[in-house]
């Protein structure tokens, strides 16, 4: 995340930070995964309102504060944060670095 914030910013004095960061998830990361005992789980977006969503509610997006893409279920599976994540970081770093 650190990463991706850093490629957002595109700030000129964050270059170092973000060649570091390159640098980090190289090092950890050698065949793309990032070791974890176990897969945990931070919770689900659109769960939290304490009832079955009806996704053709008008006014769900505004309830929610979200769309309804994510009212059911993450589009991506759990174990592929580890892979997903830092290959959308470096390849926003990539367009910086190029």
């Amino acid at each position: 995340w650190a990463l991706m914030g850093l490629a957002a910013a595109n700030r000129r004095e964050d270059r170092e930070a973000i060649e570091r960061g390159v640098v980090f998830l190289m090092e950890r990361q050698k065949d793309g995964t990032w070791q974890e005992p176990e897969y945990t789980g931070t919770g689900f977006p659109g769960y939290g309102v304490g009832a079955t969503i009806k996704l053709g509610d008008p006014l769900l997006t505004e309830r929610l504060k979200q769309g309804p893409e994510l009212s059911r279920a993450f589009m991506i599976n759990y174990n592929l944060y580890r892979h997903y994540f830092p290959l959308m970081a470096m390849g926003r770093v990539r367009k910086i670095l190029a």
